[in-house]
C-alpha cells in the first residue's frame, strides 16, 4: 500500500478564492501534494480548466463542488452529472445524497461543527440526515491548526458516535484552501495499491483507506490468515495482529519539525485507548478485540501544546 497526500477542499477565483485554477495547481505542486480537488462554492465553472492545469503540474485532478447553503456545506467529488443544490431544505438532504450517488459522486460533510451564525452563516451542519450510512466522508479536521481547535474535538466526538452506531464514514482533513499563507495545516493521505488516478482516489475514500496527519504519517494494517487487512476492511472479532508504521519524510515542505513532536502511539477500540507504545518507526502488536472498530492515533506536542493528536488512521472494523 502506497500513501499519497491529497487535498480535497479548495477554492479559486471561480468562487471566493484568490487562486486561478492554474495557480492552485502550482501551489499544490510546490507543497508536495500528488492530487488536488477543485471544490468552488456552488459552481463547477472552474472544472474545464482543471484537467489541463493539473496535468501541467504533474497532479491528479479531482472534480468537485462545495454545496454552500444556510444549513451546511457539503463537498461533492467526482459526480458524473449535476445535482442542483438550490432549494434543498434540511429534510431533503437524503434524496440529494442519493441523487449524487446515482451519478457516481461522493458526498462529504465540510467542517461539520464550525462556528456558524452570526459569524459565518451556514458553516455549522444542520441538515437532517436520516441515513448516515449514505455519507461517504466527513472533515474531522478542518482549516489551520486543526488538532487544537474545539470544533475538531467536537467533530471527532460526532464521528466516533457514528462509528459506534455502526456507520462507516471516512474521516478526512480539509485545508479549505482559498489563498497561500504560512499557517500549519493537516493532510489527507489516501492508500492506493495500484496506479494513482482520480478513480482510485475516490475509491480509497469510499473504502476508508485514508489517514490524517499534521506532521509524521501514521499508518496501520492488520495481518490475518488470508493476508493483509487494510484500514476500512471488516474482519471477524477476536485476535488480530496489527502493524504500525511512522513515516517522518512526508510533505516535507508543509510542516515544521520544530513545532510537531511525536511521543506516543495509541490504539483506540470503540473510543477507548487499549494500548500505548512509543512513537517508534515500526511496531507489531497482537490484540483480542470485540465487535466494533480499531483506530491508531499519534500523540505528541503541537506548537507548544502537549498531548495533542498529531495523526490518526481510519478504522479497521470487527464484526
Amino acid at each position: 500500500m502506497n500513501w499519497y497526500p491529497v487535498e480535497l477542499h479548495t477554492h479559486t477565483q471561480h468562487s471566493d478564492g484568490d487562486f486561478s485554477v492554474r495557480a492552485l495547481m502550482e501551489a499544490a505542486q510546490r507543497r508536495g501534494f500528488t492530487a488536488i480537488a477543485c471544490t468552488d462554492h456552488n459552481t463547477v465553472s472552474g472544472l474545464p480548466e482543471l484537467t489541463a492545469a493539473a496535468k501541467q503540474c504533474g497532479l491528479v485532478p479531482i472534480p468537485g463542488i462545495e454545496w454552500t447553503t444556510y444549513w451546511g456545506h457539503m463537498l461533492v467529488l467526482g459526480e458524473q452529472g449535476y445535482t442542483d443544490w438550490r432549494g434543498v431544505k434540511p429534510p431533503d438532504i437524503d434524496r440529494s445524497i442519493a441523487a449524487i450517488h446515482a451519478n457516481q459522486g461522493l458526498v462529504g460533510i465540510a467542517h461539520p461543527l464550525a462556528i456558524s451564525s452570526p459569524v459565518k452563516t451556514g458553516y455549522h451542519w444542520e441538515f437532517l440526515v436520516a441515513d448516515w450510512d449514505a455519507v461517504d466522508f466527513m472533515e474531522v479536521w478542518s482549516r489551520d491548526r486543526a488538532p487544537v481547535k474545539v470544533q475538531s474535538y467536537r467533530a471527532m466526538q460526532l464521528w466516533e458516535q457514528l462509528l459506534n452506531r455502526g456507520c462507516r464514514i471516512t474521516a478526512t482533513s480539509g485545508r479549505d484552501w482559498h489563498r497561500e499563507d504560512s499557517k500549519p495545516y493537516g493532510h489527507t493521505y489516501v492508500g492506493i495499491e495500484g496506479v494513482l488516478t482520480t478513480e482510485t482516489i475516490l475509491d480509497a475514500i469510499r473504502r476508508g483507506r485514508v489517514c490524517l496527519a499534521t506532521g509524521p504519517l501514521l499508518t496501520m494494517r492488520g495481518r490475518g490468515s488470508d493476508g493483509w487487512i487494510e484500514i476500512g476492511d471488516a474482519v471477524p472479532s477476536g485476535e488480530i495482529e496489527i502493524d504500525l508504521e511512522l513515516q517522518a519524510d512526508v510533505m516535507e515542505k508543509d510542516w515544521d519539525r520544530s513545532q510537531v513532536c511525536a511521543e506516543e502511539i495509541h490504539l483506540v477500540h470503540n473510543g477507548t485507548v487499549v494500548m500505548r507504545c512509543p512513537a517508534d518507526r515500526k511496531h507489531s502488536v497482537r490484540l483480542s478485540l470485540s465487535a466494533g472498530w480499531l483506530r491508531a492515533d499519534l500523540i505528541g506536542t503541537y506548537y507548544g501544546r502537549q498531548k495533542q493528536c498529531l495523526a490518526f488512521t481510519n478504522p479497521i472494523f470487527m464484526e
